[in-house]
Formats: structure tokens, sequence, C-alpha cells
């Protein structure tokens, strides 16, 4: 070994000696400076919704791989995402702050639809068919609409207590129906055949059998009659071409008596079609379904009702009557008469939709909801291709400009819900969205808000602080009067805004402290000043409980885990006079609601 080696190896045993490593390292720790404190303000970014988003990945459940998508797609947090995920966000860009640091950070929350428009949006939908007019009565049933000589309002509200006889109480209805802004103009059937004598404008045709349709009589009564008694028998009674083109909400209606039927209603059909030339067989044929029938047993002759055509309006068509026979069952059909009829296409008209609710026993149009017609689809331009809106037509490019339009006089604060249809998909779906008439313009609800919200770093790990801050304002100090109002009357100044036991004051919004104003009280008997003025500010904080358990009667003990606390700021009259002093005291619910009970937790303090 040579010299110098031996020289090192030396100086570093007697480093060795004098040093103790683990003693060094403790010092080091305790004269090492606290962690950092700061208050900061944030806002959640693009990439901070993203990484919410696939922490909620990480879970592995259904309803968070759902929750997970709407956050990254929507950038907006709702349920109690924000308690649970924000403090992961503040450890990764604060790592260094320590303990009472806080942040006040700002993000987009989904806080859901309106309650209103989620209650309009779960109506009944029920839309009035050709039968519910012609039950109205004949004057709306020939037309198939109301009209200014037969409005809506008169009619449907009766209706509706028939339609829906066992309906209960509060029961919402989207009723939509018909209507022509002028009175229809009257028009001659579009059809009608009386078989007097011939079979007019029908045309016999026999597929098969020896019978065949022909005219008839029987005393005063002439009628169109098949019967293929004792012999199988395909004939058919066809009309001439019938074009619809000029007319709109076309219907068919039958005079008929039909005997021996013996329940095989199929040997006698109603039909129609739009491609028959000629050939029977060839022709497309669609039934009728009539259902005011005859018995099917007898001679008399049944009225139908007007049986609806609308698939047709403004087509061709032709009408049908098929009989079929056999040796064992062969109906006997007398058709007295036929008819179709047509509004002339002169009368515009168009569908109305109103929300209607069940009050006491009567139908009401429900108030403050607006539900688009036809005609407004058609004044807005696009919308009126389909009266819907859709992905390709959004009704926010729309609405807005239709409600300056229809309320010109809006004024500030008004408020209207409207009700649309909505293509998605395949489906026509009924949406409502609640407007705002604010800074001269209509504005839709928005669910999703604009929230800040405070967290606070324990010296462990961030976490959500509900802490609520509140400086009590005059109508707080009332709540105190009024409350003492009811236990100690005597306490209640004349004017009924100030009191000697917590000392509130509403009218100078204080506590007033002064010893002077107890001295009618029992409790302040024989005490010195400054034993009174100990049981004044000892009152204080049990006069801000009271104004507390009244104000916050839902309060709860925690919140997402979390302590709920609240720090209130107040006045006080000093007994010496001069001016208020600011104190601010912190309470904690310690009993939640419906009851909630809170405890003073801090001393009062004066803020600095």
């Amino acid at each position: 070994m040579n010299r110098l080696y031996k020289i090192l190896l030396l100086v570093l045993v007697v480093a060795l000696a004098a040093c103790n490593p683990t003693q060094d390292l403790k010092k080091q720790i305790e004269d090492q400076a606290p962690a950092p404190k700061a208050n900061l303000n944030y806002t959640l970014t693009s990439a901070d919704y993203s990484t919410i988003a696939k922490a909620l990945l990480g879970n592995k459940t259904h309803a968070d791989s759902v929750a997970a998508s709407k956050i990254s797609s929507n950038e907006y947090l709702f349920g109690s995402y924000d308690h649970t995920y924000i403090p992961d966000i503040l450890s990764a860009m604060y790592p260094a702050l320590g303990d009472k640091s806080s942040a006040h950070v700002s993000y987009n929350y989904y806080v859901g639809p309106m309650a209103v428009t989620v209650m309009l949006e779960g109506a009944d939908q029920y839309t009035l068919k050709t039968a519910d007019y012609n039950a109205i009565n004949d004057s709306v049933g020939s037309y198939g609409t109301f009209y200014p000589d037969y409005p809506p309002e008169n009619y449907v509200p009766d209706y509706l207590k028939t339609k829906f006889p066992n309906a209960a109480d509060s029961t919402l209805e989207f009723v939509t129906y018909n209507y022509a802004d002028t009175d229809p103009i009257a028009s001659p059937p579009v059809l009608d055949e009386e078989f007097n004598g011939s079979l007019g404008s029908f045309t016999a045709v026999d597929v098969s059998g020896p019978k065949s349709w022909h005219a008839a009589s029987y005393q005063t009564s002439e009628y169109a009659y098949m019967s293929g008694y004792g012999s199988d028998n395909e004939d058919w009674l066809v009309s001439s071409a019938i074009d619809l083109s000029g007319y709109s909400h076309p219907s068919f209606q039958i005079n008929q008596a039909i005997n021996y039927v013996n329940g095989q209603w199929d040997q006698v059909q109603v039909l129609v079609s739009t491609d028959y030339s000629g050939d029977v067989s060839s022709a497309t044929w669609k039934p009728l379904t009539i259902n005011t029938l005859p018995t099917g047993a007898n001679w008399t002759f049944v009225t139908s009702e007007k049986v609806d055509l609308s698939a047709y309006a403004k087509k061709t068509i032709h009408i049908a009557f098929k009989y079929l026979s056999t040796t064992s069952n062969a109906p006997a059909w007398e058709i007295d008469w036929v008819k179709v009829y047509g509004v002339a296409t002169t009368t515009v008209i168009g569908k109305q939709s109103v929300f209607y609710r069940l009050l006491n026993g009567t139908w009401k149009p429900e108030k403050g909801v607006y539900a688009l017609s036809s005609d407004d689809y058609n004044s807005m331009g696009a919308p009126g291709s389909y009266d819907n809106f859709s992905s390709s037509v959004k009704p926010d490019n729309y609405i807005p400009r239709f409600l300056a339009q229809k309320y010109p006089y809006a004024q500030e604060g008004d408020q209207i819900n409207v009700g649309y249809m909505y293509y998605y998909s395949y489906h026509t779906y009924l949406y409502v969205d609640h407007y705002t008439f604010t800074n001269s313009m209509w504005t839709k609800y928005n669910p999703v808000a604009s929230m800040t919200t405070p967290f606070v770093n324990n010296g462990t790990k961030w976490v959500f602080d509900p802490t609520v801050y509140k400086t009590m304002t005059i109508s707080d100090y009332q709540v105190i009067v009024d409350a003492v109002k009811k236990t100690h009357p005597n306490l209640v100044n004349t004017y009924g805004d100030g009191e000697d036991y917590y000392g509130a004051d509403a009218y100078y919004g204080d506590f007033n402290a002064q010893i002077a104003n107890r001295a009618a009280q029992d409790d302040f008997a024989g005490k010195t000043d400054a034993e009174a003025t100990a049981l004044i500010y000892q009152r204080i904080p049990e006069g801000i409980i009271v104004m507390l358990q009244n104000e916050y009667p839902n309060a709860t003990s925690q919140v997402s885990g979390v302590d709920q606390k609240y720090v209130i700021t107040y006045n006080v009259y000093p007994n010496t006079g001069g001016s208020n002093v600011v104190y601010t005291s912190t309470f904690q619910c310690t009993k939640s609601g419906p009851d909630p009970q809170f405890k003073l937790i801090s001393a009062p303090i004066q803020p600095k």
C-alpha cells in the first residue's frame, strides 16, 4: 500500500467517525421550510376534461364509461365528478403547495333541463282523426277541420272530456288538430252515386260465376244489388276514375244493407286503388275500414261514418265493391248510395297543437307554453318543408327570430316555453325549449352553467371546500327579530325591526351590544359591565345560529365527505357607542336538516 493511499484512507475513516448521517438527515428535515401556501384562481381546459374522462375510463364500469364520453365530448362536468376529480387536477398542477392553500376553480357544469320543459315533453300526444271530427259535429266532420265559424277552443275541451273520461286530474295532453284560417268553401261531393235505376258511373266486372252486379229496386228504394245464391261467384263493382287533385281531406261514405253474411265479412269488401286500368286482377287494392256496418242479417240500410281518404289526397283513385260467394254461403248486398267528399284546395288547412291540462274536471290550455303550428313552420321557410326541425334545420337558428316577430312588444324578463317537433333517426319527437327575453333578444335556457367552486389543501391533499361565506344583510337581521318575536315578544321594539335578546337590529343592520338596552332583563340584574358584555357577546353567535336554522333548513353536516361550515361576517354596535365593529365567526352544521343544528367553532374575530 503506497503512502498516498494510506493518507486518503486515514482521512476517510476520520471523516466517517466525525459524521452521523441519520442525525444530519433529521436536521435537514427540521430545518426545511414549510410548503408554500397560495390562493389560486383556475379555469379547467380541454386537456383537463380529457384527463378526467381518461380517469373515469380506468374504472371500467358502464356508468363511468358513459360519463367519460359525455365529459370529453361536451367539456362539462356533472354529478359529483367535480368534487371527486378536480382535486387530482390541482395536485398534478401544484404539487409543491401545502396546507391552507386554496383554489377557486371555474368549469362548465351540466345542471340539466328545466323541470317545466321535462314535464311538457312528457305529455301524452293525441292527434284528432276523421272519426273525432265527425263525432264533434256535422259541420266540423264535413270538412275534417276546425275553422273560424267552428273554432277549436269551443269544442276541443268538451271533446277531450268525452275522449278521456277516466283521465286523472292534472293530466297533460298535447293535442293536434286541423284548422283552416278561413271558412271552407262549400263544394258538392266529388262522387255522388245513388244507383237510381242503373249502376251509374260504376262498372260491373264478372270474374267468375253466373251472377253479376245489377240495378234493382224494392218499393221506393233503388240500389245496386249482388247475390250469388247457390253458386260460386267473384264479382266486382268498380267506380269510374275519381280525381281528387282539386281537394284536400277527402272521405268516403256509403249507405248499404247486407243480409245472410253469417259472419263471413271477407265476402263483402270495399277496396281502393290508385293504379286500376281496367283489369281488377293486375291492380293494387287496399281495403277501407268501415266501422259503422249493417248487422249482416237483415235488409236495413245503415249509413257509415265518413271514412278517411287523406292518404289519397290529390290523387286519382277507383273504389270497388268486391263480392264473393260459395254454394254454402252467399251474402245479399244492397248499396243505396256512395259518396266521396273533399274540401276545395282553395281552403288552406293546417295543423295546430295545444297543450291541454285537466284541472278540476275541465280541460284548459296550459299557460306559459306555445306550440308551433304548420303556419309557423311555413313562415320560417325551411322548417315548413316537413313541419319539424332536424340536425340540418336547427331550431336555434329559427325560433328566436320567430319569437321576436310574434311578440314584438316583449318586455325584459318575459318568458315562454316553445313546443316543436324534431326529426331524428326516422322518428319525430316533441321537444320544448324555455326562452327568456333578455337584453332585447330571446335567449334559450342553457343547461350548462359556468360554475366556480372552492377547494382547499388540508396539508395532505386537495379537497372540495363547501364553506359558505355570508355577510349579513338587513333581511338576515330581520329573520332573527322575527324569531325573537315568537319567543320573547316583550323584547321586540314597537317598529318590529329590532330586539334586545340577541341584539339584532334590522333597521341599522347590526347587533346592538349596549348594556342599557338589557336593563329590564333578569339575566342582566346584578352583573358588572364586564359580565353583561360577556353575556351579550355570548348571545350574538346564538342569534346567528337562529338565522342559519331559518335560512338553511336543508343544510347538511357534510358535503362530499367534508364538514359543512359557514363563515359569517356581521356588524356589532359596541356598548361604548361610536361606529360599528365588523366581526367574522365560523359555524359548523352538526346535524343535517330538516331541523339542522349548528355550533360556533371559532370565536368572533375582526377581519384584517
